[in-house]
Parts: C-alpha cells; sequence; structure tokens
C-alpha cells in the first residue's frame, strides 16, 4: 500500500537514480518483497513451533 501510494504521490522521488538504471523505486520494492518474504518466515516458524509445541504436551 505504501508503494502505491509512493508510486502516485511521489513520481519523482522514486524516480531518482541509485546506481546505473536502478532506480529508488526498484529498490523501495524488493525492500517491500524482502519484508514480506521475512515476516511469513516468522510466522510460519512459530506456527511450527507452536505445533509442535502443542504435540510434545499431548504425549
Amino acid at each position: 500500500m505504501v508503494h502505491l501510494l509512493l508510486a502516485c504521490a511521489a513520481e519523482d522521488l522514486l524516480a531518482t537514480r541509485v546506481v546505473g538504471q536502478i532506480n529508488l523505486g526498484v529498490v523501495v520494492l524488493l525492500a517491500q518483497g524482502l519484508l514480506l518474504l521475512w515476516t511469513a518466515t516468522r510466522y510460519d516458524r512459530a506456527a511450527h513451533e507452536q505445533a509442535a509445541y502443542e504435540s510434545a504436551e499431548e504425549q
């Protein structure tokens, strides 16, 4: 959502070149993707640990 709002409201900011043909919009989009993967991994790991804890309690 933040990336979409920035793309609509701050086009010039996201068009700022960082290195060569890579602009700030690409960097922000990659950071957003990494944050999504990291969050999903943490939740998956927490759910797996919770299931293992519950199964150990039942035995």
